[in-house]
């Protein structure tokens, strides 16, 4: 029986809720990483993209102290649903406090912007049935290519529904050489 992981990348995705494109992207081979280890690479990438962002939507994975200090550190609300049996004790991580906070604060408003998560949660679902889930490539550094070329397939296509659903031009970077 082969293993689980054949034919699969471990990626961390960085989406936008409002357009649903991807921000921030980073892919290993090695499934011993962790999805949380990828995470500052794929949030670094979306600041980088998206100077104006508010909040940063995460699934429980993601509420660790280290990561919602992170978030914070950048002057960003982050919302991290966290396990049941979590205190407010930060132990050095200020963000983490932060969080917590704002959830015993006022729940109704937090859970509200944390199910906005669920919307950035169909892009896996669109990318898996365009291009499908398995990756047909072999070697590892060409796995990696496979599944970020279907990610920047998958923009160029929301770009367009966004040029004619919302009437936006989008400015694209042009780099004189």
């Amino acid at each position: 029986m082969p293993p689980k992981h054949v034919g699969e990348e471990l990626r961390e995705l960085v989406k936008s809720v409002r357009y649903k494109l991807i921000s921030g992207i980073s892919v290993s081979p090695d499934h011993s990483v962790g999805e949380t280890t990828m995470f500052p690479e794929a949030y670094f990438q979306t600041l980088q993209s998206y100077p104006d962002l508010e909040n940063v939507l995460g699934d429980g994975i993601y509420a660790s102290r280290w990561i919602t200090d992170l978030v914070s550190k950048t002057h960003l609300t982050p919302y991290f649903l966290p396990k049941s049996n979590v205190t407010f004790q930060s132990k050095g991580f200020a963000g983490w406090y932060d969080m917590l906070f704002s959830l015993w604060d006022d729940p109704q408003r937090w859970l509200e912007q944390y199910h906005m998560r669920s919307i950035s949660e169909t892009v896996n679902s669109m990318v898996k049935c365009r291009f499908g889930a398995t990756l047909r490539k072999k070697l590892d550094p060409r796995k990696a290519t496979e599944t970020k070329l279907k990610l920047v397939a998958h923009d160029i296509r929301r770009i367009g529904y966004i040029e004619t659903l919302y009437d936006i031009k989008p400015q694209w970077p042009r780099n004189r050489v």
